[in-house]
């Protein structure tokens, strides 16, 4: 815990530096950096009127539920899984795919939005991981749906400041939305590129700049193209597994389950019904020893966590970090999917790809799927997370360094991360398989 927290304090010092030399001819970049959303804003919520749709969007969703009634009705009832990966993931009409859905200004704020001090302190776990494994090279740190980049450029800010890790990182970026890539671009490099599609044979397009620190990065549409290779490759998925699609299953009266769907009525009105008999879902995915009369099974994320563990060896190890909100608990709520419209709560079939889609994270399901693949540590709490790694510390750093306004900003930004948000998220480690031993002295940053 000594090495977190003297590395801790070197940001701080680092940071400082930093600052001093972005005010001279550069941006000056302030203790809480400039594209933080305000967090009085954000505990104030934004109460926008939902019935006020722009036309864009209006047409955006009357597009999408043309789509989708037409395929009701040629092919019968949605499952909430494909109705998800539609909204979310349409290429013309998805939620993710054409706007900046992000911050105050959108429909959610995340943890990195809040405070810098949260991408500070996830930099500061991957260096004392990297360290323990004896700092393979290159340090590669892949995110899994960066959102608008904001961790990434705190993670990397973070990393170039160290001597051992600035001339042998780089960052990779997992992002299907081509407009939210060049939002990342832009917030980490200061530069938009333009997209080019150079694989035409897979439809898969790649490109890479350089960060506002040096550091090289690459944006990927798919995890499939990025192989194992030597060095150290940690992964991160933050606020991401939860928006990966779910079915959705209840019990019925007689004890059976069965999965919800997603019908229409005659005036083309989306509804829920409950099928009569068993799906093809309902046969693979229910877990008996279940303790509720709902259940919500997201299969698309153990096949990223399978991803992953497998592109772990012991000549190319790594780790991979998840944070989300979620359940580890078999007696858990299962009954979650929801939708967020401008930060509040919204009808999750009421106009299709104009709001986000979210389930928790089932931490359990996971855990049970990949505890022969890999060493597994946690879940633990955000809250005891951050306060493991120094987060009060890092606070009183920034503190010094402030003025009266921004104190009460960042105090703000760490009682969000801390209290409100602070039990409803969780972590999870992961590391390769047969590496108990490599813990058994020291276990993980923020997993003791």
């Amino acid at each position: 815990m000594n090495a977190i927290f003297a590395s801790v304090r070197a940001i701080g010092s680092a940071s400082s530096a930093f600052r001093l030399l972005t005010t001279n001819g550069y941006k000056c970049v302030p203790i809480l950096a400039a594209n933080r959303s305000p967090v009085v804003d954000f505990l104030r919520r934004i109460h926008h009127k939902t019935d006020n749709v722009s036309t864009d969007a209006k047409q955006k969703e009357l597009s999408l539920r043309r789509e989708m009634v037409r395929q009701i009705t040629a092919t019968g009832p949605l499952t909430v899984a494909d109705y998800m990966r539609m909204v979310l993931t349409h290429p013309i009409s998805g939620f993710y795919m054409n706007a900046d859905v992000f911050g105050s200004k959108g429909h959610f704020t995340t943890s990195p939005e809040i405070s810098q001090i949260f991408g500070e302190l996830i930099a500061v776990w991957l260096l004392n991981e990297w360290q323990r494994y004896g700092c393979p090279k290159p340090l590669r740190v892949v995110e899994l749906g960066p959102g608008r980049g904001t961790l990434a450029a705190d993670v990397g800010r973070v990393l170039s400041q160290f001597s051992h890790s600035k001339d042998v990182t780089s960052l990779h970026l997992i992002e299907i939305s081509p407009h939210l890539t060049q939002i990342q671009e832009q917030n980490i490099c200061g530069t938009v590129s333009l997209i080019e599609q150079n694989d035409s044979s897979n439809g898969l397009f790649r490109h890479s700049a350089l960060t506002k620190t040096g550091l090289p990065i690459t944006w990927y549409r798919s995890l499939d193209q990025i192989g194992s290779k030597p060095g150290f490759t940690a992964y991160i998925a933050h606020e991401f597994l939860d928006a990966l699609p779910v079915h959705k299953f209840v019990k019925s009266p007689s004890g059976q389950w069965r999965e919800v769907l997603i019908d229409c009525d005659k005036s083309g009105e989306l509804r829920y019904i409950i099928a009569n008999n068993q799906t093809p879902a309902s046969k693979l995915f229910i877990d008996p020893s279940v303790q509720s009369d709902n259940l919500e099974v997201c299969p698309q994320s153990a096949l990223v966590m399978d991803q992953v563990i497998a592109r772990f060896s012991r000549k190319n190890p790594g780790c991979f970090l998840v944070c989300d909100y979620g359940h580890d608990d078999q007696k858990a709520n299962r009954d979650t999917f929801r939708a967020f419209k401008e930060h509040e709560m919204w009808d999750p079939l009421r106009e299709p790809g104009t709001a986000d889609l979210t389930a928790d994270v089932d931490f359990g399901y996971l855990k049970r799927h990949i505890k022969e693949k890999a060493t597994v540590f946690g879940t633990v709490t955000q809250e005891h997370f951050l306060k493991s790694l120094g987060i009060e510390l890092r606070l009183s750093q920034l503190l010094a360094q402030a003025s009266d306004d921004q104190r009460k900003e960042l105090q703000s930004g760490v009682d969000m991360l801390m209290k409100d948000m602070g039990e409803r998220y969780k972590f999870l480690a992961v590391f390769p398989p047969n590496y108990s031993q490599t813990f058994a002295d020291i276990p993980p940053a923020g997993f003791v």
